[in-house]
């Protein structure tokens, strides 16, 4: 078992965010990766620490021959890329595949005619339950959203989760 995290480190993430550590791990620069039960605090040595949402994590994959974990967390249109390497696996990695994992709370896949591909609409929202439930879709390659026929199986696929989740009468 490795140091402790520093209980000002605790102390900043509870009062700024009002969460619950329960994960951390140094880096190989020594600095802080801290997972709560509402997000991912990446330190990556900017002065401002990326409070990253389960729910906004697109993918996050451990290398272990190079000992890095790969977060892409998408914001709003963009999406960014962090990597940070430890000194091997350790339960902050578990943690992460957990909560984004338990951020996922409905999906809906809609094939579009002729084998031209698959679009995928996904409801997303905080493991902790609290916010709202947030939607995304993802296209297979080749596949355009300013496709006539890509929108309306999005549509399809949006009403699918939509109703799976109870919210089939709900404007928002």
């Amino acid at each position: 078992m490795g140091p402790s995290l520093p209980r000002q480190v605790r102390r900043d993430i509870s009062r700024e965010h009002g969460e619950r550590v329960l994960a951390a791990q140094r880096d190989t620069q020594g600095r802080w990766q801290v997972g709560t039960d509402a997000a991912l605090h990446l330190d990556t040595g900017d002065p401002q620490v990326q409070h990253v949402r389960w729910e906004t994590v697109e993918t996050l994959s451990w290398d272990a021959d190079a000992s890095t974990i790969t977060v892409m967390v998408a914001d709003g249109v963009e999406v960014r890329r962090t990597v940070v390497a430890f000194d091997g696996p350790g339960r902050l990695v578990e943690l992460a595949r957990e909560r984004v994992d338990a951020s996922f709370v409905a999906r809906a896949h809609e094939k579009l005619d002729g084998a031209r591909g698959t679009v995928t609409v996904v409801a997303r929202r905080s493991p902790t339950r609290s916010g709202p439930v947030t939607f995304s879709y993802v296209l297979d390659r080749g596949l355009s959203s300013d496709d006539p026929e890509v929108r309306d199986a999005t549509a399809r696929a949006l009403a699918v989760v939509r109703a799976d989740l109870g919210l089939d009468g709900d404007a928002g």
